[in-house]
């Protein structure tokens, strides 16, 4: 990706001569000589750093600052000037400039004030994203069994090509967004930002303004622009998590991105080309969503370069206990606590639990028996009550079904346990179609997907 700078002087030459010097150390320059190109030119061009004179002719430099900046405020502008004057230099700082550079000057100096600008604008967007991401804690990628290697071989084959397009399928809680992570962090796009975005849980309305951006006035109660995610994660990545959620009209935008790495603001009439590797993830049953025609065959294949299958954790044996045994490390240290381990009884029963929520309902389970057990040992009566009701990895018992009605349990808590069985059940019936599963039951997808989350499922 080059770096895009726009010089603004009245002295054509020094146009000229900066536009050829700063292109042939590779960069790619557009000139303006007054405010007013320039202003066009910060809208169509979009440059990452703006080089402008102190004066243009009648016109005052520093005030050019807030029109550009009121274009793109991530810009970061460096003044020129003639005029050794500190009080210049500060005002220009106060206005929002990055820097500020006495003519004459070389251009060594020059291309080192663009580094540094440059290197600045990254931080201020790895900034950004870290404020927009959620905290992620306890991550790690725990796992011997012959599947979960298979999965560590196709990650380490995408970290080293990632300009291909990855599609991470598995149930609700198997790790896709660790194994997104994984991919990204072990690729040469790892000094770079990676976006994640829920398809499903944002309105569908919502998701191509999040995804592309939007222009000043695109739509009633757009004040100003903003940018999309892909712009945001030039030369990174984005993690486009339930794919199988978005529009259809997103979906044949988001096909036209990835045949050209180009697109649009909403509202916009320039292209915008971006360098970003999309990551993409899944639950559905992707190929049924195309015969039922909600998910398009032409994007399906488009994503399905290099597809990572993530086992459910009910398949994975023994990982089952290191990953327990992981988390119950990780949440000793968080809550203080110095419990040893499990009995064999209590393995037993994580090894025959059916895990519907997969690893994120055993990090839950096992938080939940830090914060309740003082013991030196967790043992079968530490465990919750689902555990506790033999429930292997077959159909769910009549016991587990029941467990809701103990006499131990409080009301609320009854209610708890037989709303999580009837989530449980309905998605086993709809094959963890999450949609047809809200039908059943009768409640918005939306409501489902609070009480799942409510509920470590």
């Amino acid at each position: 990706m080059k770096i895009k700078i726009l010089v603004i002087d009245d002295e054509i030459m020094i146009c000229k001569s900066l536009k050829a010097g700063l292109t042939d150390i590779g960069y790619d320059v557009s000139t303006a000589s007054n405010s007013k190109e320039a202003i066009r030119l910060a809208e169509d061009f979009r440059p990452h750093i703006v080089f402008t004179d102190m004066r243009l002719g009648n016109e005052d430099g520093i005030e050019l600052i807030d029109d550009i900046k009121r274009v793109d405020n991530d810009i970061e502008i460096i003044v020129m000037t003639a005029f050794s004057d500190i009080k210049s230099a500060v005002s220009a700082i106060k206005k929002g400039a990055f820097d500020y550079i006495n003519k004459p000057f070389e251009l060594d100096q020059i291309n080192i004030i663009i580094l540094r600008a440059y290197e600045n604008l990254r931080m201020k967007n790895k900034l950004f994203i870290l404020e927009k991401q959620k905290e992620s804690s306890l991550k790690c990628m725990i796992g011997d069994s012959p599947k979960i290697h298979e999965v560590l071989m196709t990650i380490d084959r995408l970290a080293k090509n990632d300009n291909v397009t990855a599609l991470i399928r598995g149930e609700t809680g198997t790790g896709k967004e660790l194994v997104a992570e994984a991919i990204h962090n072990n690729s040469i796009r790892k000094n770079y930002p990676l976006l994640k975005i829920n398809c499903g849980a944002i309105p569908g309305q919502l998701v191509e303004s999040e995804l592309f951006g939007f222009e000043k006035s695109a739509f009633t109660g757009a004040a100003s622009q903003k940018k999309g995610l892909f712009e945001i994660a030039d030369g990174g990545s984005v993690f486009l998590d339930e794919i199988g959620e978005l529009p259809l009209e997103t979906q044949a935008k988001l096909l036209r991105f990835l045949e050209d790495r180009k697109f649009r603001r909403i509202g916009g009439l320039q292209d915008i080309e971006v360098d970003v590797r999309i990551i993409c993830a899944t639950n559905r049953n992707l190929e049924q969503a195309i015969k039922d025609r909600t998910f398009r065959e032409d994007l399906y294949y488009r994503i399905n370069v290099v597809p990572v299958v993530l086992p459910p954790l009910r398949e994975r044996g023994s990982d089952i206990i290191l990953l327990a045994e992981f988390f119950l490390e990780q949440f000793n240290i968080k809550f203080k606590k110095n419990i040893k381990g499990f009995d064999e009884q209590s393995k037993a029963r994580f090894l025959e639990y059916r895990w519907s929520g997969n690893i994120r309902e055993l990090r839950n389970v096992i938080e939940r028996i830090v914060i309740l057990n003082d013991e030196t040992w967790i043992r079968i009566y530490h465990l919750p009550l689902e555990l506790q009701n033999r429930q292997t990895n077959g159909s769910p018992s009549s016991d587990a079904r029941s467990y809701a009605a103990c006499s131990n349990l409080t009301l609320d808590e009854k209610m708890d346990c037989i709303e999580k069985q009837c989530i449980l059940e309905a998605l086993e019936t709809e094959g963890g179609n999450q949609t047809k599963a809200s039908a059943l039951l009768g409640i918005s997808r939306f409501t489902l997907k609070r009480k799942m989350e409510k509920h470590g499922i």
